[in-house]
């Protein structure tokens, strides 16, 4: 092996480094428990893991997922198939055995290559891709004329459960698996998704259900994994003989949340701080970060069906990722949206959102 400057390795990545002058570099596959131990040996200059193909290998040249090093000229592939001598150890995983092999090759080590040859060099050219933002919207999936998908999970039996509905809600399909990419890839194949985005949801949604049965976390749909939740420990009521109570106090539930009327701008002129609100609002404009600014919507049920109603009150709805979402996603959450909002009334027409319900599809401001 040649010698090797401070640069060395040229490419960061997910390795282990031993001696940079010694012979022998280790590839320990997928086996991640055997690198540390491996880079320690005498002799061995670097062990790493097989991870994608091309992985790495883009970063000197190669373009796409392809092994391809059109920045490497013949002269040098022929160089370093004269170098290196690759052996097979597959299946390998004792390590006192690997020491002694390792042992065996670095005690033959050739010394640094010589050839007579000077090679062709040539300049590696970065890869240029033009730069694109996330962000967009989804097309609704009422749209999708093939229906649409509730997903659960079954936690006894490590099960994703998709149903399949109709546009007009009536039940169709229902599928059960273990795995993400082959579900998606028999809705795909019976034709159940036409719209890309929908596919692309889904996909999150199957893999968010699949690692929430793989490290035991709880699912909702649409919502962030979380932990589940404990089971409540069974409580009694104490017992009272006369005035006294018998046995300690009992850990009390926490209160439910009371049912509040959606609120009309009058009341909204009179409400005190940390009260709880139910509203309509209709956003503008997007000041802050989680932070969604609109108009205050006023509901008028005088009619025989619902007509929402715009005013001139400004109102600021302040949501976080715990915020309860319904009928839609964060990326719902844009100029011209229609939303009811469940939260906590602040100062300034502040409110902090508990629930969010996207009715931009089902709605209209008059």
């Amino acid at each position: 092996m040649s010698s090797t400057g401070s640069s060395w390795p040229v490419v960061a990545g997910t390795y282990k480094v031993g001696d940079p002058k010694a012979p022998v570099a280790v590839c320990a596959l997928t086996s991640e428990r055997l690198m540390d131990p491996l880079a320690g040996l005498p002799g061995v200059a670097i062990a790493g893991m097989v991870y994608t193909a091309n992985l790495g290998i883009t970063r000197i040249g190669a373009a796409g997922y392809d092994p391809v090093l059109p920045t490497i000229a013949p002269d040098q592939v022929d160089q370093f198939r004269k170098q290196v001598e690759v052996l097979d150890w597959t299946g390998e995983e004792d390590l006192q055995a690997l020491e002694e092999r390792v042992q065996s090759l670095s005690a033959r080590n050739p010394g640094p290559f010589k050839t007579d040859r000077a090679p062709t060099s040539r300049i590696a050219v970065g890869e240029a891709f033009a730069s694109i933002r996330p962000g967009g919207r989804r097309e609704p999936l009422i749209y999708d004329p093939k229906g649409y998908f509730v997903i659960s999970i079954d936690p006894d039996q490590k099960e994703i459960i998709i149903r399949h509905y109709l546009p007009d809600h009536t039940p169709a399909h229902e599928m059960r698996g273990r795995g993400a990419t082959s579900m998606l890839l028999g809705l795909l194949r019976d034709g159940l998704v036409t719209q890309l985005s929908h596919a692309g949801y889904l996909g999150e949604e199957l893999a968010k259900a699949q690692t929430a049965i793989q490290f035991g976390l709880r699912y909702d749909q649409d919502r962030p994994l979380r932990p589940r939740e404990s089971p409540a420990e069974a409580t009694t009521l104490p017992q009272t003989i006369g005035s006294e109570k018998q046995g300690s106090t009992q850990p009390q539930a926490p209160p439910k949340r009371s049912f509040v009327e959606v609120s009309t701008l009058k009341q909204l002129e009179t409400i005190a701080p940390n009260t709880d609100v139910d509203l309509f609002l209709s956003v503008t404009d997007l000041p802050r970060e989680h932070v969604l600014g609109g108009i205050f919507v006023e509901p008028d049920m005088t009619g025989a069906s619902r007509v929402l109603r715009g005013t001139s009150q400004r109102i600021e709805i302040e949501w976080t990722a715990a915020s309860r979402l319904v009928m839609g996603g964060a990326e719902d959450l844009v100029v011209g949206a229609i939303l009811r909002v469940v939260g906590k009334f602040d100062k300034n027409y502040l409110v902090r959102g508990e629930q969010i319900i996207v009715l931009t599809q089902v709605e209209k401001l008059t």
